[in-house]
């Protein structure tokens, strides 16, 4: 009669434990006698995701004969967060490049299973789409790079991948890579068209591969044809802008030498101007002295005069710098 009733609680109590687990699953040691029997989960920062280091852990569990650990619920927040589950070796190896740690985001409310495999940290099945999303985005990143790595930097550090500038042009289309999935990057593309060919500029002055960004190169290229016609446009305003500019300073200059020549007219007696205008209607010293009834050296002497005070040398002179000018 009791036994019905104990497979129950058994049972029961199975399914709350279950409910209240968050991470569970398997770690895949090759040699359980090398490795410490703990499991170690930490909380990460955004920022320390790439930082290798280690992180003060939230909590411990045991890793049992069979490779199985599980964290509860409570050690996670109720919202998403980056964490880490990493373990550690007995003894340090020299040059030891196998991966102790997996990265991932989970919040209270989700569960993550890691499955049996070759890797210490295998494969896992997760409740979770904001890890499933980074997961992929990662995945892409990780490919995107791995391009442009030659054999040998291959087994090198990160850090010794590619060069800065051309890493975080890498990570810039991956960003892009992930709008145009979302269908998002139209719309970016027409709120920050700037950036985009600015972005552009950058690429194809780089030494990545052009079908590396080809899609992006597409997608811009009416707006390029755009900003063309609007750069052509605006250098045919500004040389329109410039030559009317031109033409306004020496309109000025001219009134401001016409201005100053009345003023130096002004300042000849009457006889000289009387003179002066009758040498720009072309008259000769002798008809100018028989005009006015003074003899031709009175006349050359008045043109003397003439000549110094208005700055000329000669009748040419003076034609050019009356042109257009009233008396």
């Amino acid at each position: 009669m009791y036994k019905p009733f104990l497979v129950l609680v058994l049972v029961f109590h199975g399914l709350q434990l279950t409910a209240q687990q968050a991470v569970s699953g398997f770690v895949n040691f090759d040699d359980f006698n090398t490795w410490k029997p703990k499991i170690y989960l930490s909380q990460v920062a955004l920022s320390d995701v790439e930082n290798n280091s280690k992180t003060k852990p939230i909590a411990i569990a045991d890793i049992q004969k069979d490779g199985f650990f599980k964290f509860d619920k409570k050690h996670f927040s109720d919202s998403n967060k980056i964490y880490r589950l990493h373990v550690e070796r007995i003894r340090q190896i020299v040059n030891d490049t196998v991966a102790k740690k997996v990265t991932f985001m989970l919040s209270a409310n989700d569960k993550i299973e890691f499955k049996k495999g070759v890797k210490i940290f295998g494969d896992y099945s997760t409740s979770n789409q904001a890890d499933k999303e980074w997961q992929k985005l990662k995945d892409f990143e990780s490919k995107l790079i791995h391009q442009y790595l030659t054999q040998e930097e291959t087994v090198k550090p990160r850090t010794g991948f590619v060069k800065d500038s051309l890493q975080i042009l890498l990570v810039k289309l991956v960003g892009i890579k992930e709008l145009e999935r979302k269908q998002l990057l139209d719309k970016d593309i027409s709120e920050n068209e700037e950036y985009y060919l600015n972005l552009l500029s950058e690429l194809q002055s780089s030494d990545l591969n052009p079908s590396t960004y080809a899609f992006l190169e597409r997608k811009l290229a009416y707006l390029t044809n755009v900003d063309l016609e609007r750069k052509l446009t605006q250098s045919r305003w500004l040389n329109f802008g410039l030559g009317f500019l031109i033409l306004l300073f020496g309109i000025a200059i001219a009134k401001m030498r016409r201005k100053r020549y009345k003023v130096l007219v002004s300042e000849l007696s009457k006889q000289e101007r009387t003179i002066r205008n009758l040498i720009l209607q072309g008259k000769s010293n002798k008809e100018i002295a028989n005009e006015l009834f003074i003899s031709l050296s009175t006349v050359k002497t008045h043109i003397t005069s003439i000549y110094s005070k208005l700055n000329v040398a000669n009748r040419k002179e003076l034609l050019q710098k009356s042109t257009g000018t009233s008396t």
